[in-house]
């Protein structure tokens, strides 16, 4: 099964960003600034190691100018990209060239927590400049505690890791060649959830909500192109988790649709961040 690392949530403000998660009971902790200096985030760590990003610029920075995500950034657009973490990126990134995919590195990066701990990593993106589909590559030159543990305040809620990423695409078979190409994720399926034309591909943390001739999706894909727009974080106690955080309306989920779901109850998280119990 294709084990996410994490999750990248991207706005214009970070303050604003961890005020919001706060406020629907998510605790976040600051990680610092990037080695770019045009970004910095803050981190949820979750009980299973994965983790949800917050990143946004840096004061002084424009979101146009930003170093990962500029375009998310500038638009508050939430859902950014997500990551794998790989054990040699430059060998990750050779396997992609000999599918055909396109990489942009690898690249070293960093940053520096509050603390002064310097986090070192290499990373490689894939696919398209623009194109978010496929998962960026992550490999630690620190240990990864630096980059992430999970938060404590979290260990014992409902909240077990990261159950699904939705990609907004324009066509679910053109995709599902690239991510089985790239990933050999099986063929998607049909799925109950909150968008009109959504599958999801078994046994994977991976769904695809195809975008019509009209409507959020499309104008998001103009806005920011094809790639995330919605994370479920997974619980174990759907009900536990209505009473720990602050939800909306529950919906069905998953091939099935005997999973539940829901956003979490914020105009920023709405039918970009919510939880779902985790299943097949």
């Amino acid at each position: 099964m294709l084990a996410i690392d994490h999750v990248a949530f991207g706005g214009s403000d970070l303050d604003d960003l961890r005020a919001v998660a706060e406020t629907v009971g998510l605790p976040t902790e600051y990680g610092g600034p990037h080695g770019t200096g045009t970004t910095h985030m803050a981190v949820v760590g979750l009980p299973d190691g994965a983790y949800l990003e917050l990143v946004a610029p840096t004061e002084d920075t424009d979101p146009a100018d930003a170093g990962f995500w500029p375009a998310h950034l500038a638009a508050d657009a939430g859902p950014a990209g997500w990551c794998l973490d790989v054990p040699d990126v430059a060998a990750a990134a050779k396997s992609a060239i000999d599918r055909g995919v396109r990489v942009d590195g690898p690249h070293e990066a960093s940053r520096v927590r509050p603390d002064g701990t310097r986090v070192e990593w290499d990373m490689c993106f894939e696919g398209p400049d623009g194109d978010e589909r496929l998962p960026f590559l992550i490999a630690d030159r620190t240990p990864r505690s630096y980059r992430t543990t999970p938060d404590s305040g979290l260990v014992d809620s409902p909240l077990v890791g990261l159950a699904a990423v939705v990609l907004a695409v324009d066509d679910i078979g053109t995709s599902a060649d690239l991510l089985t190409r790239r990933h050999r994720l099986p063929t998607p399926v049909d799925a109950a959830g909150p968008f009109d034309r959504l599958r999801v591909c078994p046994g994977s943390p991976v769904a695809l909500a195809e975008a019509g001739d009209g409507g959020p999706l499309r104008e998001r894909i103009e806005a920011v192109g094809e790639g995330p727009c919605a994370y479920l974080l997974g619980v174990d106690d759907f009900a536990a988790a209505r009473e720990r955080f602050s939800l909306g309306d529950p919906f069905a989920f998953g091939r099935d649709g005997d999973r539940r779901a829901a956003w979490f109850d914020h105009e920023r998280f709405g039918g970009r961040l919510g939880v779902a119990e985790r299943g097949d």
